[in-house]
């Protein structure tokens, strides 16, 4: 590794940038005296003392090239809001628009704005809109643009004779800004063109350096502003009627009420207090439910709102999973330790129940990001009832549960960063606590051409074994990162017993890896493109402890975009000598030695422009000398019938032929594997009808279905090779696949099917009526079906739950009471 990165340092001195930043362009904003209407219209006359704000350049399909169309931005301030107006011309009927939901811009033309109020290169709050008015907002940060952010703010289209026009209000309790009398923030307006795939920028974003928002003009001459009293109040009311069928097929209706409140306080000019007090997260989307045959645990996306929306600081560190607040129980299987020979398990929560959570983030005009995030989990109990005299009892699975994050994140300058980052879970009673505590930074060259990456963590766990209670991690990583021609290495190590799992996500630990990578990518059009991109990626991993080769591997890949708008792109990788897996046999000092192999691939995805468009591709794997591959297909066709209506469907196959896994460990400690064919289909269909820009139906129905066949049965020796041909065995456990109640695990048919049903209407600015219609079927089984269609049949016999929901959430602006009670009083 020092000799690779001495390699990659000379190269840097080669092929890093000489030249300078690019001059920035200067808007001045106009003070507003008077009231306006935001109606689209731009028709006061004070909008015609504002300075024009125009000669937009593109950033692509031509980058550098003047814009197609002209743009005129003017910019309005008062005591309480920034006003945007924009004129975009065109001609009208060649404007493409299509109604969605809110934060996605579809098949549209739209406008929109950046504000970097701090102007540190790095943040920014984003806000966009479609010519049918539908709003697009986002953080910008270091992880790129954060769409879960949603601010409550006002903006009106209209389509005229030479294009359309958007007229934006937002308010100051919208962002966050210094308390200073004179300010200037960073600032760029966009437009995009989707008839001609054009995107373009008043300052230029030139797509060959890193970074957006460091790629902006300035707003000057904002005078006396005050940030107002951000005081934001969420009530809201929500009732389910549930009807379940068990296994029986008897059917178990019942209703339920709930209600609560989000909060949301502006300590200061820079920091906002976020509060969910009593939360209901049941109208979430369902999740992706999958059967793992993996040594490892399921990553989930969130959906719950509270823990997507600026979560930007907390994300610093790669340690925090929202996911685990409000989770599976951390001593779940603790009642089946304790479960009697007379006694049925009546109650089994597979999630604890959270009390409350709170998050408190922002940044200094010194460039200071501080976050701290709380929240508490309720003891969390199963129920088990005596068969023979009725009598029931509590079996704690999960304890009073605290959790908790800090972060402190600097910026630097050149767009760089420092980051140190603390989380902690303290349990009730005798269950183990956690810490973890972690720094990161990317520091960059004047020019942002080169970024010097790296970190650490050191995880402890208190009344747990000594043995393993702590560990630590460390990387390092030099890359070169503007230009066409990028390339870097990296450098990791993973300890043992390092475990940030208690409230972060790790799979495994216990790893050294070191990798080099290159990047040539074309953004002017060429030939028969408009665009190219490709990488090669080269990886080497051992185990930290012993030190033993687990793996080394090469990557490539390469895309284009032709001038068509269509695209397509290649993938490959080999890995020469094989892996060394050192998780699969689920037992510490094990491997199970995996095959020399060879992945390949290809996808086309046309241009999504037309009423009717296709995604395809297929990925395959092989094994030289060995009937063990993978062969994987995916379609996804899409149609838009209208502006307001479209369909997306998504077929995916997967073929896992005479693969080779972990089955069981025997009572002897002999650990078996087996020979099988797995075959997974998931179809997912969504349908989305947008009445008006605050008003939608949506609807998603997915269906996953894996089958897991056995051929023969083998164990798994010393040497890491499997030997012999098994009939049978005396198993330890009754669930080696995570499966309940179905017995030591054979062949396996799952299925996972789910409906989310979902009606918006957003009557007011904040505030919002939600109708969730939910379906979920789950199940395993050891008997295959011989057919999809017999499947199909078969699974709408399962027992299935059904979930209507109504939720009324109304906001409440603390300012609209102060500018009520000073309207009475004059």
């Amino acid at each position: 590794m020092p000799r690779l990165f001495a390699i990659i340092c000379i190269l840097f001195s080669t092929q890093a940038f000489s030249g300078g930043p690019t001059t920035k362009k200067a808007l001045t904003a106009f003070r507003l005296e008077e009231s306006i209407k935001v109606d689209g219209l731009l028709d006061e006359p004070v909008w015609e003392n504002a300075e024009i704000a125009t000669g937009f350049i593109q950033n692509r399909p031509n980058p550098g090239d003047p814009a197609s169309a002209k743009s005129e931005v003017r910019i309005l301030y008062d005591d309480e809001s920034i006003y945007v107006g924009a004129y975009m011309y065109d001609n009208p009927d060649s404007i493409l628009s299509q109604l969605t939901e809110r934060d996605d811009l579809g098949n549209t033309d739209f406008f929109g704005f950046w504000i970097s109020t701090f102007q540190d290169g790095i943040n920014a709050f984003e806000f966009i809109v479609t010519p049918d008015g539908v709003q697009f907002d986002a953080q910008i940060s270091a992880f790129g643009e954060d769409s879960n952010w949603n601010a409550v703010w006002q903006c009106n289209t209209q389509k005229v004779a030479d294009g359309w026009i958007a007229e934006f209000k937002i308010p100051y309790s919208a962002i966050r800004f210094p308390d200073k009398e004179k300010q200037s923030w960073d600032i760029n307006f966009f437009r995009r063109i989707r008839r001609l795939r054009e995107q373009s920028f008043w300052q230029f974003v030139d797509p060959t350096v890193a970074g957006t928002a460091n790629q902006s003009g300035v707003l000057n001459d904002l005078q006396n502003i005050k940030p107002p009293i951000r005081l934001f109040f969420y009530p809201y009311a929500i009732g389910y009627a549930e009807v379940n069928r068990n296994t029986d097929g008897e059917t178990e209706v019942g209703t339920r009420l709930n209600g609560g409140m989000d909060v949301k306080y502006g300590i200061s000019d820079a920091f906002t207090l976020d509060m969910t007090l009593i939360p209901d997260f049941g109208q979430a989307r369902s999740d992706n439910r999958v059967l793992n045959l993996s040594p490892f645990e399921v990553f989930f996306a969130e959906q719950r709102q509270f823990f997507t929306e600026g979560t930007e600081l907390f994300n610093k560190g790669d340690l925090f999973y929202s996911r685990r607040v409000g989770g599976f129980p951390i001593n779940f299987g603790r009642v089946y330790d304790e479960q009697r020979e007379t006694e049925e398990i009546v109650n089994l929560p597979i999630e604890t129940r959270l009390l409350n959570a709170t998050k408190i983030s922002g940044r200094t005009p010194s460039g200071l990001g501080l976050g701290v995030f709380n929240a508490v989990a309720a003891e969390t109990n199963a129920t088990l009832r005596d068969t023979e005299t009725g009598e029931e009892r509590e079996v704690e699975i999960s304890p009073l549960t605290n959790y908790s994050v800090l972060v402190a994140d600097q910026n630097l300058g050149n767009n760089s960063y420092a980051t140190i980052i603390n989380t902690n879970v303290m349990r009730a009673g005798d269950t183990y606590d956690a810490n973890v505590t972690a720094v990161e930074f990317d520091i960059r060259d004047k020019n942002n051409a080169v970024s010097f990456t790296g970190g650490g963590a050191y995880s402890k766990k208190f009344n747990f074994d000594e043995d393993t209670d702590d560990g630590h991690r460390y990387s390092l990583g030099v890359s070169k990162i503007s230009g066409n021609f990028n390339f870097g290495a990296d450098h990791s190590i993973m300890t043992k017993h390092y475990d940030h799992n208690d409230l972060g996500f790790l799979t495994n630990a216990n790893e050294v890896w070191g990798g080099a990578w290159a990047s040539y990518d074309i953004y002017e059009p060429f030939w028969w493109f408009n665009r190219m991109w490709s990488s090669l990626y080269l990886n080497y991993s051992h185990l930290h402890q012993p030190n033993a080769f687990t793996g080394a591997s090469a990557f490539a890949d390469v895309g284009f975009s032709t001038k068509s708008f269509d695209a397509f792109g290649l993938e490959f990788s080999y890995d020469p000598v094989g892996s060394v897996d050192y998780f699969e046999p689920r037992t510490d000092g094990w491997f199970f030695n995996r095959p020399e192999n060879y992945f390949f691939g290809g996808w086309i995805s046309s241009d999504y422009r037309r009423k009717v468009a296709l995604d395809i591709g297929t990925w395959n794997t092989r094994r030289p000398n060995m009937d063990w591959y993978n062969f994987n297909w995916r379609v996804s066709p899409r149609y838009r019938v209208s502006d307001n209506l479209q369909f997306i469907y998504v077929y995916s196959h997967q073929n896992a032929i005479n693969e080779q896994g972990f089955t069981d460990i025997a009572d002897n400690g002999d650990i078996i594997f087996g020979q099988r064919d797995v075959v997974t289909r998931t179809n997912v269909l969504t349908m989305n009808y947008i009445f008006t820009n605050r008003m939608g139906l949506s609807f998603r129905l997915r269906h996953y279905w894996r089958t897991v066949a056995y051929d023969s049965f083998m164990q798994l020796g010393r040497d890491g090779d499997l030997h012999g041909d098994i009939v049978e065995w005396d198993a330890t456990s009754e669930n080696p696949q995570g499966i309940q109640d179905i017995g030591t695990t054979r062949d396996l048919s799952y299925n996972a099917f789910n409906i989310d049903m979902i009606y918006t209407w957003v009557f007011s600015p904040g505030s919002e009526l939600r109708i969730v219609w939910k379906n979920q079927i789950e199940d395993a089984d050891q008997f295959i079906p011989s057919s999809f269609e017999s499947n199909v049949d078969r699974l709408f016999e399962l027992p299935q739950g059904n979930s209507i929901s109504i939720r009324l959430l109304y906001f409440i602006d603390y300012l609209n009471f102060t500018r009520k009670e000073k309207f009475i009083e004059n």
